[in-house]
C-alpha cells in the first residue's frame, strides 16, 4: 500500500512532462484545438484506498488503506468551451455518476457512491488532456440504507486514441480509476 504516493508522484510527473511538450505547449493555446463534445460517458474500475467509516458496525475511525474494489459509471456535460481561461485550450463541465465498491465493513458489503463535481479540462495535444474534479458525493452503505455527504477530489488524465475515445485515469479521494471515455455529441 506504500505504492500509492508513488503511484500519484508518477501521475504528476506524466501530466508536467505532457504539459511541458513543445508540442503541449502551443496546442494548449489554441481554444477549440480538441474533440468537439457535448458529452463524455466512461466506465471505469475502481480502486478505493481510503474511506471513513462514519461509525459503521461500532468502529469510529478512518479505516486508511482497508482497499476496496469496484465498477462505476461517471457521465460529464460540457457547461464551457473555452472555460475559465478563454485564452487557452480548456473546458468546463459537470460530472456525476454511480460507483459500486465491496465493503467488509457495510450492511449489505457494498458502498454504493454517486459524485456530483465540476471538472475542468485541459488539452494538451491530438493525445493528451488532463482534468481536475472538485465536488461532493453522497456514499451509502447499500442501497441508501445510510448516507453520508462527503467531499470528492480527483485529477486525472487522458490519453485519446481518436476524438471519441481515451482510456482515462483518475486519482484523488475517495478512489484510483481507470477507465475508457467515449466523447459524444
Amino acid at each position: 500500500m506504500k505504492a500509492l504516493p508513488s503511484l500519484v508522484g508518477v501521475a504528476l510527473a506524466g501530466v508536467a512532462l505532457v504539459a511541458l511538450a513543445p508540442e503541449a505547449q502551443a496546442n494548449i493555446k489554441n481554444p477549440h484545438d480538441h474533440p468537439d463534445y457535448t458529452a463524455e460517458l466512461e466506465p471505469h474500475g475502481n480502486l478505493a484506498f481510503w474511506r471513513r467509516d462514519y461509525g459503521l458496525r461500532g468502529y469510529r475511525r478512518y479505516r486508511d488503506f482497508d482497499t476496496e474494489f469496484g465498477v462505476g459509471f461517471r457521465a460529464t456535460i460540457e457547461l464551457g468551451d473555452p472555460a475559465f481561461v478563454p485564452k487557452i485550450n480548456n473546458t468546463v463541465g459537470i460530472s456525476f455518476g454511480v460507483d459500486i465498491t465491496n465493503c467488509r465493513y457495510c450492511y449489505d458489503d457494498f458502498t454504493l457512491i454517486s459524485p456530483v463535481t465540476l471538472q475542468w479540462n485541459f488539452f494538451f495535444n491530438d493525445k493528451w488532456s488532463a482534468f481536475a474534479d472538485l465536488g461532493v458525493l453522497v456514499r451509502s452503505d447499500g442501497f441508501y440504507r445510510e448516507a453520508w455527504l462527503d467531499f470528492a477530489t480527483m485529477i486525472g488524465g487522458r490519453y485519446h486514441f481518436n476524438d471519441e475515445v481515451a482510456l482515462t485515469m483518475r486519482v484523488g479521494y475517495p478512489f484510483f480509476s481507470v477507465g475508457v471515455s467515449f466523447f459524444t455529441g
